[in-house]
């Protein structure tokens, strides 16, 4: 059983604020830390589930990816460093499931802690096939194409219900911090955090043959609104572009990959 871990940061045990995922500064450093330890709970869970091959790829953008701390990290696994947000080894017939660790809400979320949907500074709000989507579903649906199934999902517990929405009851999650507001949560202490993560881990890799993996249907509709006009004007340039409103965009593919890699997020 091989698998793959993808990272992000705002739904990592105990981190709340901005501060702790800017990329510098006292706070991040200390949300290195953090976000390390949950990262090694999963690994060994994996491990501890009967797999033989981890890998992990940190795709929060602060530091290029490179925010684990390499001295800290789980012995067993493989690490992918790099600049682009898809630093992906080739996916297919490697893996047999993907866990996405550290996640957080979409765009628009209630509650959702630190919730965007790609970049808080130009995304309002991204949709396919009509329906409002975040990262949870966009990173699913890529590795569903590769026929890769999530397994398990831990960030907050606005970030757990959409999981669960988007995946389905049967995926494991783990809700490391209970969602108060954007910069607010109950957070479990990290060593309670980590004993869930990891038996989590090993329970999603056990079940592995038994969840779908997720996909779009096709042909899809990608329609990504901005807070600025700015944005939407080099997007509208794009191959099977349309402009459809003063901040938004719709790209029309035969399959979500295919969407995926015209966006940049493959």
């Amino acid at each position: 059983m091989r698998v793959y871990i993808l990272t992000d940061m705002e739904g990592i045990s105990g981190i709340v604020r901005s501060e702790q995922v800017s990329g510098a500064g006292p706070e991040y450093e200390e949300a290195r830390h953090l976000l390390t330890e949950d990262i090694n709970a999963a690994v060994e869970g994996a491990l501890k589930g009967g797999a033989i091959e981890v890998v992990v790829n940190d795709l929060h953008g602060a530091r290029g990816g490179c925010n684990l701390i390499p001295d800290e990290l789980h012995p067993e696994a493989k690490y992918i460093w790099g600049h682009a947000r898809y630093r992906h080894p080739p996916l297919e017939n490697r893996f047999d499931c993907a866990f996405l660790i550290g996640y957080h809400a979409m765009a628009g979320s209630d509650k959702g802690v630190l919730s965007h949907t790609m970049s808080s500074r130009s995304i309002y709000r991204i949709q396919v096939n009509g329906i409002d989507v975040g990262e949870i579903a966009i990173d699913s649906a890529i590795l569903g194409s590769f026929n890769i199934p999530v397994t398990l999902v831990t960030g907050c517990s606005e970030a757990v219900k959409e999981a669960k929405r988007f995946l389905g009851d049967d995926i494991e999650t783990v809700a490391v911090k209970e969602a108060l507001g954007r910069f607010d949560a109950i957070c479990l202490a990290p060593a309670k955090a980590h004993k869930l993560i990891k038996e989590a881990a090993e329970r999603a890799v056990r079940k592995a043959k038994s969840i779908k993996p997720f996909r779009f249907k096709s042909p899809v509709e990608v329609t990504i609104e901005y807070f600025h006009s700015n944005f939407a004007d080099s997007l509208s340039r794009l191959p099977n572009a349309e402009r459809v409103g003063p901040r938004s965009v719709k790209i029309i593919a035969d399959n979500f990959l295919e969407a995926a890699k015209l966006l940049g997020w493959y």
